[in-house]
């Protein structure tokens, strides 16, 4: 009987035992947890790290318009956003675009050498639209947050952000039929849409890329175009 006992007893300790040693972590599980426990893994898509809410946010920039077959506009310009919310603002931009020509441009200025000097096939032929200018006035919204991070160090902050707008857009366009004639500044009316990639250096700088998509029609009765503006710049935010 008393072995009975014991034996029981011996027993319900050695569970008691294992279910403490299953309980307690181990200095190995510890570490591990370092690097994979989910609940102190950096956290994606919350809200902003920082209140914007009632305050600017003043960028500088500098970029290329790439889809433009006879011209290589390239805009310097900045912008100006108003936060309505921590995520919505009310934002304004102004690109000035300094123009060259494009490779095929060039070809169709001077196609051919001859002893006369090169052959260019533009005479006698109506100009293309050439973009001098970009405006916008966007509702903007950025949805996505997140932190760059390794392990349980956080490196930095970013957001996603689009934005929809109108603007106006400057353009010279060549009003004769043959060519021979000056283009002539005009401003158009355009709306575009577009997305932005912020990533914060510090609490008030950060670093900002942006695609805009702009649809215009240069002149009646033609075709609309849609130049891309992409951008490059650094932005400072008061809040």
């Amino acid at each position: 009987m008393f072995k009975r006992s014991a034996a029981v007893l011996l027993a319900v300790g050695l569970l008691a035992s294992a279910s403490a040693y299953a309980d307690e972590t181990l200095p190995i599980d510890r570490e591990l947890d370092k690097y994979w426990n989910v609940e102190q893994a950096v956290p994606t898509l919350e809200n902003p790290l920082y209140e914007r809410k009632g305050g600017f946010e003043a960028s500088i920039h500098a970029g290329i318009v790439p889809n433009d077959s006879f011209y290589v506009p390239k805009p310097i310009g900045g912008r100006l956003a108003y936060f309505l919310t921590d995520s919505l603002a009310l934002e304004a931009g102004y690109s000035y675009l300094m123009s060259s020509n494009s490779d095929l441009q060039n070809f169709l200025i001077c196609a051919a050498h001859t002893s006369k000097g090169c052959v260019n096939l533009t005479d006698g032929v109506k100009k293309s639209p050439q973009l001098t200018m970009l405006s916008s006035l966007d509702i903007a919204f950025a949805p996505v947050h997140g932190k760059f991070g390794i392990f349980t160090s956080k490196i930095s902050s970013f957001d996603l952000g689009i934005s929809a707008g109108v603007g106006m857009i400057g353009v010279k366009t060549d009003a004769s039929v043959d060519g021979t004639g000056t283009p002539e500044q005009h401003y158009k009316a355009a709306g575009h849409w577009g997305a932005n990639f912020r990533f914060y250096i510090t609490r008030w700088l950060n670093i900002r890329t942006d695609y805009k998509q702009f649809v215009y029609w240069p002149e009646s009765g033609k075709t609309f175009l849609s130049p891309i503006e992409f951008t490059l710049g650094v932005a400072f935010l008061t809040k």
